[in-house]
């Protein structure tokens, strides 16, 4: 750190934490103070004390001995604004007094990086307000966080400052992603409508235009404006004269200062004729192009924002905010806050015994953040230039005025306060409620369960060891329960335990009757939580009380009664710094939240870099249903197996994604019950011509796969047909084709169909919906079929599934057998898996029923042959149990046909019954 910060870090720790009185008492800290304290030379610490006051950070105050004292710590404790042209005073309590002091500071000066990155923003914003004859209008570029909306304000507070306009003028803010699809709707909101205009107008309503008269309006997002919506503030700005919907006429007048906001090229996304209206263009620079000073800069604001909302003193590791800045892949300030809002939690959490200070070490960091920043070869390089700017600890102090802005971020500490508080009113002791107070499950986890925003990032933070364990805890609650858990058993029990292993482990208090009750209602669980006490002893070699025990009860009864609706994930994936971000924020905004989430791709990442990022991505995601990837490009689009094959989740991915497939696909999510498949196909045949390339004159297709290409594939042809007939006017072939050779025919088939979906035995793992023959057999599949083709869906009858398996197992038959009747065969074969189904209590699959009935039938035809199959695999001794079931079904069948079946081939059918 250099001498000049040493020495006004030095000043501001001592005088951040003092009373106002004792700062009007004492005439600040003396240059010998300092200089004793940091073992400088007093003549240097002087020196350093001087450039401070000619920076306007520090007030000298010339009493014996002169004094020095930080600005930011008067304007705080004294609740003012201080004039900066006000260098030095000879004493503070009878300055105070002087108006002089109380004039407000220009607006700028409070920025981070006003006089730097933000130098050249501000000059361009200072004229454009004082134009004559009332300002000219603005544009604001800058990418997506970057703080463009936090500019505009300033330029208000700016314009109040030098009384242009009037401290109650008003700023009214709108975002035209909101209503861009409805011109109608957005004329209505900007310039308001009279009663009756249009259905739904009961009253007279006043537009945006109207209310922002006199002062400023902030057009955010303006690239989401229709051409017809840029169109309709022509006149406006022209003219300053707009009439409501309804009205006739522009008889309504306003003043009105306009500031555009956006993340995009507005040369490619704004009409001529509307930049030309708007002549001031304000880049604001992202994060990652901001200096070094001013992002340490921001990171100390970002942690006073916590230290004053914890209401604690925060001693923060040099390696900490090194690792912070350097590390995160953030283009924006709302991301690096939210990486230091959980930190700060993190540390609120372990050091709840702590009522003064809060210290935050590297420790505190996410595991995948601290690998990061260990590994860096530009580590030593980093820490010297960040050691030019920060001490070796940073001391940040709550801060006893207002901030700036309206934090809206996690509310982690208030929700522990307020437990503490619950706990407190009821006359637990401190020592328990600090113990359970992260998953205090007795008073509060239905809450805490229930509550949907679950923020799967703090899972980084949990002790790997813990991370590990829980998940072989999930195992041996899915097989003793029977049922299967998703993310949020890992998220709920893993944070759990690891607050109790970093705390004391005491029992806590419940009543016998609150144990018995839990034991005797929940007696499923309690045995699993016992399996848990077992499991977590073994791995971690400690003792567990039965009270935890309990609680880990009631945890597993709160998770197993959340019911929550399982959708497909969504991935939106595209090239540049923040295109993904806007089309997923726009979706939102209209349609609600859904489980969508935006990956920008800088345009200089390799290959290897894109595949790992989407990598890291899926693996955040709820995969059980799936996931949808929209990709810009076709490169992206050709990572879909290699995913699969490296994740282990379902993929399927629609290329050249715009604003409107984004749109539709969330609309899809959260108001249709679609499965992957579904959604995919739809959205393929809604924006056909969109998503894939030109027909070129192909004809459309639907491949009918089974193993030979006949047989079964014809009876899966008619099946197909008889779901189109008559339904669509466009010709649609339905191709046979054998699996065996699907991999060899699959090109040419490409080349020359344009293929609408596959049916049968075997996916090919072509981007369009596949059908399993058993979704086909018992109508479900109609639904993504005709979905494929561009049908609405109509529920028709079918035949019964059971004469559909028949007809397919005789076809089957009828294709391969010699010697034996297939059609009289079918029957008894038939009638066989039905008492097979009853011995053991199972309903078998169509599929299983048709595996069974044709390897049955080939064994007797083997029979004839005198051809038997050899059973050469070690003997299994859970075939034992299907085996002798298989031996006294097929008695009969045997009687009937005059055929023995040798035991090897048994033990084949037992196979074919025990692998299912």
């Amino acid at each position: 750190m250099k001498r000049i910060e040493k020495v006004y870090q030095a000043l501001l720790n001592i005088w951040q934490e003092c009373e106002k009185q004792e700062l009007l008492m004492k005439s600040g800290s003396s240059a010998k103070e300092l200089a004793n304290q940091l073992n400088l030379t007093r003549s240097n610490t002087s020196l350093e004390l001087n450039r401070l006051v000619r920076e306007k950070r520090v007030l000298k105050i010339k009493s014996y001995p002169v004094g020095y004292l930080p600005i930011k710590v008067l304007e705080e404790k004294l609740q003012i604004q201080w004039d900066n042209q006000i260098e030095e005073i000879t004493d503070l309590s009878t300055f105070i007094q002087h108006p002089v002091q109380k004039v407000k500071r220009n607006p700028f000066e409070s920025m981070i990086g006003s006089t730097n990155s933000l130098k050249k923003a501000v000059f361009q914003a200072k004229a454009a307000v004082y134009y004559p004859p009332n300002g000219l209008h603005m544009l604001l570029l800058g990418p997506t966080g970057s703080g463009k909306t936090y500019f505009a304000n300033k330029i208000y507070q700016y314009s109040i400052f030098e009384k242009l306009i009037d401290e109650d003028a008003p700023f009214e803010s709108f975002n035209c992603a909101d209503y861009y699809h409805n011109p109608q709707l957005l004329l209505s909101q900007l310039f308001g409508y009279t009663k009756g205009a249009f259905t739904g107008a009961e009253e007279d309503h006043a537009g945006l235009v109207e209310k922002a008269n006199g002062g400023i309006l902030l057009l955010d997002e303006i690239h989401r404006l229709t051409p017809e919506g840029q169109e309709m503030l022509f006149y406006f700005i022209d003219h300053n004269r707009f009439n409501r919907l309804g009205e006739t006429g522009f008889k309504r007048q306003a003043k009105v200062l306009i500031i555009c906001a956006t993340t995009e090229d507005p040369n490619s996304s704004l009409l001529e004729t509307f930049l030309r209206r708007i002549p001031m263009t304000i880049q604001i620079p992202a994060l990652n192009q901001r200096s070094l000073r001013e992002r340490i800069e921001l990171t100390k604001f970002l942690f006073e924002k916590e230290a004053k909302r914890v209401q604690r003193t925060f001693v923060i590791d040099i390696d900490v905010i090194n690792a912070l800045i350097n590390t995160a892949a953030y283009g924006n300030v709302g991301q690096l806050q939210s990486h230091i809002q959980l930190i700060c939690a993190q540390s609120f959490l372990h050091n709840l015994h702590e009522k003064n200070k809060i210290s935050i070490g590297i420790q505190e960091l996410p595991e995948e953040m601290l690998s990061q920043w260990s590994s860096s070869s530009k580590n030593i390089q980093r820490s010297r230039e960040i050691e030019e700017l920060v001490g070796v600890t940073t001391v940040i102090h709550p801060s006893e005025k207002g901030l700036d802005e309206e934090y809206e971020g996690l509310n982690i500490y208030e929700i522990i306060e307020e437990k503490v508080k619950i706990l407190e009113n009821e006359g637990i002791p401190e020592a328990q409620i600090h113990q359970y107070i992260l998953t205090d499950l007795h008073l509060h986890v239905k809450n805490f369960i229930n509550n949907k925003a679950v923020n799967y990032n703090l899972l980084k933070f949990v002790d790997p060891t813990i991370s590990n364990l829980t998940i072989e805890l999930k195992k041996i609650a899915e097989k003793n329960l029977g049922v299967r858990f998703d993310r949020k058993f890992l998220y709920y029990i893993g944070m759990h335990l690891d607050a109790y292993f970093r705390r004391e482990k005491k029992d806590k208090l419940l009543s016998q009757l609150d144990i018995h009750t839990i034991t005797s209602d929940h007696s499923r669980e309690y045995e699993v939580a016992q399996l848990f006490k077992l499991e977590i002893e073994t791995c971690l070699g400690v003792f567990l009380p039965e009270i935890e025990v309990i609680y880990l009860t009631m945890l597993l009864v709160s998770i197993e009664t959340v019911e929550e609706k399982r959708q497909v994930s969504v991935l939106v994936v595209t090239h540049g710094n923040s295109t993904a971000t806007s089309m997923v924020q726009v979706a939102v905004e209209l349609l609600g939240a859904a489980p969508i989430v935006a990956l920008d791709m800088p345009l200089n990442l390799s290959p290897d870099e894109m595949f790992q990022r989407i990598l890291h991505q899926i693996e955040e995601l709820e995969t059980e249903n799936g996931v949808l990837m929209l990709v810009d490009m076709g490169s992206l689009a050709m990572m879909e197996n290699k995913l699969m094959e490296k994740s282990g989740v379902t993929i399927k991915t629609i290329p050249n994604v715009t604003t409107l497939i984004v749109l539709d696909v969330v609309r899809k999510i959260n108001y249709m019950d679609l499965s992957l498949a579904g959604i995919y196909s739809s959205v393929m045949k809604d924006f056909l011509a969109t998503v894939q390339l030109q027909d070129n004159g192909r004809a459309k297709a639907i491949l009918s796969i089974c193993t030979t290409g006949r047989g079964t594939a014809k009876k899966m042809e008619q099946m197909i047909a008889g779901v189109l007939q008559n339904s669509t006017e466009e010709s649609v072939e339905i191709i046979t084709v054998s699996s065996l050779k699907i991999h060899q025919a699959m090109p040419k088939l490409i080349e020359q169909y344009q293929i609408l979906a596959t049916v049968g035995t075997k996916d090919p793992k072509i981007d369009v919906p596949h059908i399993s023959l058993e979704d086909l057999i018992e109508g479900s599949g109609d639904k993504v079929l005709r979905q494929a083709v561009g049908l609405p869906y109509e529920k028709k009858q079918r035949k019964p599934k059971n004469t559909v398996v028949k007809d397919l197992c005789q076809d089957a038959l009828n294709t391969y057998l010699v010697y034996l009747n297939p059609y009289h065969l079918t029957d008894l074969l038939l009638d066989w898996t039905k008492e097979l189904q009853m011995k053991v209590e199972t309903t078998f699959s169509n599929i299983l029923i048709l595996k069974l009935v044709v390897h049955t039938a080939f064994a007797f035809e083997r029979v004839i042959k005198q051809d038997s199959l050899t059973y050469t695999d070690p003997w299994r001794e859970e075939l034992k149990e299907p085996l002798e079931v298989v031996s006294n079904t097929i008695k009969s069948l045997e009687e009937k046909l005059v055929l023995s079946l040798s035991e090897d081939e048994k033990i084949f059918i037992a196979e074919v019954l025990l692998n299912e």
